[in-house]
């Protein structure tokens, strides 16, 4: 017997049938998302309206390990859940994994440290699982695989930071900056990686990766380079394309049929600069479509160009079967960070509607119903003027407001689709943003780069406190359903349950449920800490458990009333 329990517990293979598929195993959470389409709905029913009122803590597991050589985590992400088994990332590359079969404690089997440095970001937003792996990209560039029966090291591979014979002259200026904070999508053999770090003045990119091996297959830039289609929209002198930024820092859809990956990518870097990089800047603030074989763009779709208040629109981009104003359609869906809640025709990217789900839009006076762009676009200008009273100017006397705030909107937030219903959610925030800009400037060493005043947020900026926003959305018409605000922010995201509820967290700590028609609120819990991570659900001996990270690095600023949080990271699991 002493042997027996010495052998670790095989889980079966994940493989490609089992990802496509994942709907169907609802005691099992096998990707960040829960299936290719980014759905985040569970079909599992015993936690519903009728029986929330009893649920209550089972056990936690703390994850504090993130905080040796740090203050604080920024966890931001959901664990993996196979057989009774979960794998979760704690920070900086730490990967656990606990077995959950008693139901009232999470017992860690082993944990596997990746041994990030110190001095990269704590940040992470997930994993993937692979056949008997699960498989990650570190904020330092590098990808990593891991045998998730006993926690050897499979491969180790550094993917970014490293010379790229097309990166050409990007290869250059800030490329030591690289890396990765979006989850991986494992798919068909593959495992696909987004370049996150933009920001850093750094050039997006994709890459698929041979998910047994860690070799790159293809890789894909977000920026044109020279000759490319889209480079004659970087139409400055400069060479702005060299650190444009469009990374993608929250992860991707598959779909398995058209065998396409679909992200949506982040703002141009100078980001509130727009004299800088004049033109529309492709392919930034776009939805983007990939063949996952060769890499090839199948479409894009690029919601603002040339914009400037970093309503970057790398947030999830949900694939969703269903009628739209009665026709069939294969859609995708995305809650904007710039406001808006648009749907897409995910076989060739064409616009279908949009529609205001925040309380204020001022950077323009709407989305045109038959192109998808601002009303104030105009095709034949290198610099947008859109509406000038909101939008950033070098030469502005005094800061401008500009609505929504900086965060949106949603950023990285998941949001959640019932496809019973045919409702999406989304759970974020409501506020406007005042800001000035101070100008940005090529540096000689090294050529390109982009002066440090310029490239974020420095300048005069005024934050006001934002609320937050849950948000119902009938995809079969594009409206609003339903809102219901709270005073803090939401930067977790979503879980739609067959049980006629949602679940989201909020800045301050509180966890919420809410029915999922009228979003009226039906149960609390206080964390004591941040939170960023989103919801996710899984079975164990037919009961139903809901769990949650709470450990996310608070960014609200004027909240006296919000008592100063607790440090540390906690894995929670609830259940009736």
């Amino acid at each position: 017997m002493a042997t027996a329990m010495a052998v670790p517990a095989m889980a079966f293979p994940a493989d490609q049938l089992r990802m496509e598929n994942a709907d169907r195993e609802p005691q099992n959470w096998l990707m960040q998302f829960q299936n290719y389409g980014s759905h985040r709905y569970t079909r599992l029913n015993q936690i519903n309206r009728n029986t929330i009122g009893n649920m209550k803590m089972a056990f936690t597991v703390p994850l504090n390990d993130v905080l040796r050589g740090d203050t604080e985590a920024d966890n931001q992400s959901t664990g993996l859940v196979d057989d009774g088994f979960m794998w979760i990332d704690g920070g900086y590359g730490l990967i656990y994994k606990i077995d959950l079969r008693s139901g009232n404690q999470g017992v860690v089997v082993w944990k596997a440290d990746a041994a990030v440095s110190r001095d990269e970001n704590r940040r992470t937003r997930g994993m993937a699982m692979w056949e008997n792996a699960v498989v990650h990209n570190l904020v330092d560039g590098r990808a990593i695989s891991v045998n998730r029966d006993t926690g050897e090291f499979l491969w180790d591979v550094q993917v970014a930071r490293i010379p790229h014979e097309k990166g050409g002259a990007a290869d250059t200026p800030r490329m030591d900056r690289e890396g990765f904070t979006a989850a991986p999508i494992a798919a068909d053999g593959k495992m696909l990686v987004g370049q996150s770090k933009g920001d850093a003045g750094t050039r997006g990119w994709i890459a698929a990766l041979d998910i047994n091996t860690g070799e790159e297959i293809w890789r894909q830039y977000t920026v044109p380079g020279p000759g490319e289609m889209g480079h004659e929209t970087w139409a400055d002198d400069h060479g702005a394309w060299k650190t444009g930024g469009a990374s993608l820092w929250t992860t991707g859809s598959y779909d398995p049929e058209q065998r396409v990956t679909i992200w949506g990518t982040a703002q141009p870097v100078p980001m509130f600069d727009p004299e800088f990089r004049p033109g529309d800047n492709l392919f930034s603030n776009s939805a983007m479509a990939w063949d996952i074989d060769t890499g090839e763009i199948k479409w894009y779709f690029q919601y603002v160009p040339n914009e400037s208040w970093d309503y970057d629109e790398n947030g999830v981009h949900m694939l969703i079967d269903a009628p739209f104003n009665g026709t069939d359609r294969k859609l995708v869906a995305h809650f904007g960070r710039n406001g808006f809640y648009y749907q897409l025709d995910r076989t060739n990217g064409d616009f279908l509607s949009a529609a205001q789900y925040v309380s204020k839009v001022n950077w323009t006076a709407g989305i045109d119903p038959k192109t998808g762009k601002p009303v104030e676009y105009d095709p034949n200008l290198q610099l947008q003027t859109y509406i000038p009273a909101t939008r950033w100017a070098r030469d502005d006397a005094e800061p401008k407001m500009a609505c929504p705030d900086l965060p949106g909107g949603a950023r990285w937030q998941p949001p959640a689709y019932n496809p019973v219903t045919r409702v999406a959610y989304m759970s974020g925030e409501d506020g406007c943003q005042q800001f000035a800009i101070i100008a940005a400037i090529t540096l000689d060493d090294p050529p390109g780069a982009i002066d440090e005043r310029g490239r974020r947020r420095e300048g005069t900026r005024t934050v006001f406190p934002s609320a937050g926003l849950v948000s119902a959305v009938d995809v079969t018409t594009g409206q609003v359903l339903a809102q219901q605000r709270n005073p803090y922010p939401g930067k977790s995201g979503v879980l739609a349950t067959a049980g006629g509820l949602i679940f989201t967290a909020f800045e301050d700590g509180e966890l919420r449920a809410y029915t999922d028609d009228d979003l009226t609120q039906v149960w609390s819990f206080h964390t004591g800490m941040g939170v960023k991570a989103p919801f996710f659900t899984y079975a164990v001996n037919g009961k139903q458990y809901m769990a949650i990270v709470a450990g996310g690095r608070t960014q609200t600023t004027g909240r006296d009333e919000i008592p100063e949080p607790g440090w540390g990271s906690m894995l929670y699991v609830f259940s009736l």
